[in-house]
């Protein structure tokens, strides 16, 4: 196998609102790749896929000879069919085409790990470590919840989704089967988020030996919980990599070794 990464971000949104103004996700993107860096150095080729009109120069001043990294960027100028109406899933998977296809180092790798690139993968090198021992011979591989359980405890959010903030597939794979999954994606629809694709895609593949739909390992982001503002950001209550959740995660390992087909 041979691994890249494939980071995701908008630095200059192009939408009104949101919780973030450009300075203060500028400083979020800087701040993971200063941690790849750091990290993970030039282990693994990553391509910075961004979809704006940001001035990216400072961020390859800085970055260009710590990291094996490639730069693609998405300009409004290109008239690319990004659809805010649909929301973030339609418009983050034509990037993930557009990436794919255009970018020079995939075409030198087997495999790509996708990350959502404005919160760093605390444990990187553990959950890159799992997909080199385990995805060599799959087309994908994912992290799927699909159970009951959460209905039982009275919550009916968290039960059935696919975790879009990261996923593997093989590049010849994604080119072949994949490209287009955009289209199939709306946030503003019943059941069309990313999260539901790779639900639905689990639920059909789950039998098929090429896929792998759960990690042993559970993914600890250095981002905020949930939907919060920069406020609560700023408060420092609600960061993935506090105690408790470290804590939870070594839980829910233990959980998913000892019941790997029980998708909670």
């Amino acid at each position: 196998m041979k691994l890249a990464i494939l980071l995701t971000a908008t630095i200059k949104v192009q939408v009104v609102g949101g919780n973030f103004n450009m300075e203060e996700r500028a400083a979020m993107y800087a701040s993971t790749l200063r941690y790849y860096a750091d990290r993970i150095g030039k282990k693994y080729p990553i391509v910075f896929l961004e979809n704006s009109d940001y001035d990216l120069s400072g961020f390859k001043k800085e970055f260009d000879d710590k990291l094996d990294i490639e730069w693609i960027q998405l300009r409004p100028e290109e008239k690319l069919p990004f659809n805010a109406q649909k929301g973030k899933s339609f418009n983050e998977y034509l990037m993930i085409k557009e990436g794919v296809l255009r970018s020079e180092k995939l075409k030198e790798c087997t495999h790509f790990l996708k990350i959502t690139g404005r919160y760093a993968m605390v444990n990187i090198l553990t959950m890159t470590r799992e997909i080199e021992k385990r995805a060599d011979d799959k087309v994908f591989m994912g992290d799927i919840k699909d159970t009951g359980l959460y209905e039982m405890i009275g919550s009916k959010n968290y039960g059935h989704w696919g975790d879009s903030r990261f996923w593997v597939c093989q590049v010849e794979y994604y080119k072949r089967a994949m490209l287009d999954c955009y289209l199939e994606m709306n946030d503003c629809a019943e059941g069309k988020w990313a999260e539901h694709y790779l639900l639905n895609m689990a639920r059909k593949y789950r039998q098929d030996k090429r896929f792998i739909f759960r990690f042993r390992n559970q993914v600890l982001f250095n981002g905020i919980t949930g939907m919060r503002t920069s406020k609560d950001l700023a408060t420092g209550k609600f960061r993935q990599d506090s105690l408790s959740i470290r804590v939870k995660c070594q839980v829910r390992y233990l959980m998913r070794v000892l019941f790997p087909d029980f998708w909670f």
